[in-house]
């Protein structure tokens, strides 16, 4: 395993949020955009040393792409291996064999649609290949979190959703507020008022799967570091609000996750303006 300790405690949370992005946005990506979006996640691999060596511990298992792809049949899907070091070199090296061949995304997908639409056949491509990978990542990502004490540090509200636990620190009066900053110190403690219920509420609603309600907890605290900083990263905010969004879509109108999810969209707005 990488050397835990090369990285501090905001860097490891800014990869872990960087790569859930830019994963997020292979996995959801339309079909017209989908061999850029592979571009940018293969690249962000290439370029974070932590996920680069990951890949490199796992890769050891050769395939031979050029012959796996030229033979499969034309509703054949790809026969992923078992054992997860060599799932990780399989979908590693097919994904790296159609960006260097720069295959059409929509031609690799080929065998995974079950209609006529040439978007069903990337979305499923994407669920059934790529996210296996993405998932092997995260679990690394995790298990680095729990090696680094993340998941026992104390200070701060924790909260509970399932393995998953989240820190917002609701102290008043401990976070600096610059006079450039967009929000003001009111709105900061807002959003963490608001964002506090909101995820006792959802670790409460039995509609949201667990891994939705990890990851907007995750991308909600790092919204609301962005919103103590002097230059708030609008990408991360937005990011953060698309996936506020999806749990609104699932979750109960009126119920508390999402009303709570409502009053925090209307505050990230003002980063995003």
């Amino acid at each position: 395993m990488v050397d835990n300790f090369t990285l501090t405690e905001n860097e490891y949370k800014k990869l872990s949020i960087k790569f859930r992005a830019v994963a997020s946005r292979l996995l959801n990506s339309q079909f017209q955009e989908a061999n850029g979006n592979l571009e940018r996640f293969l690249s962000f691999i290439e370029s974070s040393p932590t996920i680069s060596i990951f890949i490199e511990e796992n890769n050891k298992t050769k395939y031979d792409m050029e012959s796996i792809v030229r033979n499969r049949g034309y509703n054949d899907k790809f026969q992923l291996p078992i054992n997860d070091s060599e799932e990780i070199s399989f979908i590693y090296q097919l994904l790296k064999h159609v960006s260097d061949k720069k295959i059409d995304y929509y031609n690799i997908s080929l065998g995974y649609n079950h209609g006529k639409k040439i978007q069903g056949s990337v979305d499923s491509f994407n669920n059934q290949v790529v996210r296996p990978l993405v998932n092997h990542i995260v679990t690394y990502l995790g298990e680095m979190a729990i090696d680094m004490g993340l998941d026992k540090k104390s200070g701060g509200t924790q909260f509970n959703i399932g393995d998953f636990r989240g820190q917002l620190n609701h102290a008043e009066g401990q976070a600096t507020i610059s006079a450039n900053q967009i929000f003001t110190e009111t709105q900061v403690a807002d959003l963490k008022d608001v964002s506090q219920k909101y995820i006792k509420a959802l670790a409460e609603d039995q509609l949201i799967p667990e891994e939705q309600k990890a990851e907007v907890a995750e991308f909600l605290e790092a919204a609301i570091d962005e919103a103590e900083s002097d230059k708030p990263k609008k990408a991360i905010v937005k990011t953060t609000a698309e996936k506020l969004q999806a749990v609104q879509n699932v979750a109960t109108t009126g119920s508390a996750v999402y009303t709570l999810g409502s009053q925090i969209l209307t505050l990230l707005q003002g980063l995003m303006a």
